[in-house]
C-alpha cells in the first residue's frame, strides 16, 4: 500500500564488521505547480549517502587503532575519542552530500522553494560493550526500552523546537503561502549558527552546530531502536515493542500496516528503525 506518491526517502545500513548502526531520513522536497514532486531522487541519495559514509568512517577509525572484536577496541578509545570520531564522521558524511548537490548543479537554481538542497538528518549509533554511544541531528531518534518494556530513554526532537519557534514568531503563519512558509523555515532556521534552528545535512556549514552526541549504558534485555520520525508514534504502543521484542518481522509487518491503514497520516509516513536487543 502506498500512502504518498514519492519514494521511500528512509535509508538504513549496519555494518558488516562491527556493531554499528545508521538511519537516516531523506528531507522531503517541494512540489512544482503542477503538483509534480520536485526532484525525487536528491532526498533518497542523501539519506544512502549518509549511513554509507557514516559506517566507512567508523569502520575505518576503528580497524587502525585495532583489528580485534569491538570489546577489545572500547578498552582503547576513551568517551572523547569516540565523540571526536563520531563528528569527524558527520563532517564526512556532509562534505559527500555537499558534493552530490554539485553534482546536480542545484547551487545553480537554488531558491529554497521548488530548488532546494538535498539533505537528510541522520542517527548513528555504536555499542562498545555495554555502552551505547550515539549521535544525531534532526528528528531521527534513539529509543531504550528496558526488560519490561518501561522506556528508559528517548532522544529529543531537534526539528519540533524550531517549528514551535517558527509558529512564535509567525503567529498568522497558517495565512502564509505554503511556499513561503518553507522559504523562511529553509534558509533561516535550517543550520542557523544560533542554535535556535534545526540542523541537516544539506552539505553547507552550519549543521555542526546541531550535532547532538551521548552514551547510555545497556542492560541486560534493553532494547534500543534507531528510528525515522515515521516510527515516532509507533514507539508510544506498547504492543508494538512487545512484538519487536520477539523479532516476528511478519507479525510487525502485519501490525505496522494495520495501524497505516487505520491512520495514515498518523501512522503512513516513511518509517524505518533498526533494533539492537542487549
Amino acid at each position: 500500500m502506498r500512502f504518498d506518491v514519492k519514494p521511500n526517502e528512509d535509508a538504513f545500513l549496519a555494518s558488516k564488521k562491527f556493531p554499528i548502526f545508521a538511519v537516516a531520513d531523506g528531507v522531503t522536497q517541494s512540489h512544482y505547480p503542477n503538483g509534480r514532486y520536485a526532484l525525487p531522487y536528491g532526498a533518497k541519495e542523501a539519506a544512502h549517502i549518509f549511513c554509507r559514509s557514516i559506517i566507512k568512517y567508523l569502520e575505518k577509525s576503528l580497524s587502525k587503532s585495532h583489528s580485534d572484536i569491538l570489546q577489545n577496541v572500547r578498552m582503547i578509545f576513551k568517551d572523547e575519542e569516540i565523540k571526536n570520531q563520531i563528528i569527524k564522521s558527520f563532517d564526512s558524511a556532509n562534505v559527500k552530500i555537499k558534493k552530490l548537490n554539485e553534482k546536480h548543479g542545484i547551487q545553480k537554481r537554488m531558491d529554497y522553494k521548488e530548488h532546494d538542497w538535498f539533505d537528510t538528518v541522520g542517527i548513528v549509533a555504536a555499542v562498545f560493550k555495554n555502552e551505547l554511544h550515539y549521535g544525531f541531528v534532526g528528528d531521527c531518534g534513539l529509543i531504550i526500552f528496558d526488560k519490561d518494556n518501561n522506556k528508559k530513554f528517548q532522544t529529543k526532537d531537534m526539528v519540533r523546537p524550531a517549528v514551535k519557534r517558527f509558529n512564535e514568531i509567525y503567529p498568522d503563519w497558517k495565512k502564509l503561502d505554503p511556499l513561503k512558509r518553507q522559504f523562511i523555515i529553509r534558509k533561516d532556521f535550517r543550520n542557523n549558527p544560533n542554535k535556535k534552528g534545526y540542523g541537516s545535512f544539506t552539505g553547507q556549514t552550519g549543521v555542526e552546530h546541531y550535532y547532538a552526541i551521548g552514551k547510555k549504558k545497556l542492560n541486560k534485555g534493553d532494547v534500543a531502536v534507531l528510528y525515522s520520525d515515521g516510527f515516532f508514534e509507533l514507539l508510544k504502543d506498547r504492543d508494538f515493542i512487545k512484538i519487536l521484542r520477539k523479532q516476528n518481522k511478519k507479525q510487525l509487518n502485519a501490525f505496522v500496516m494495520q495501524k497505516a491503514k487505520t491512520n495514515p497520516h498518523k501512522y503512513g509516513d516513511d518509517r524505518t528503525f533498526v533494533s539492537i536487543i542487549f
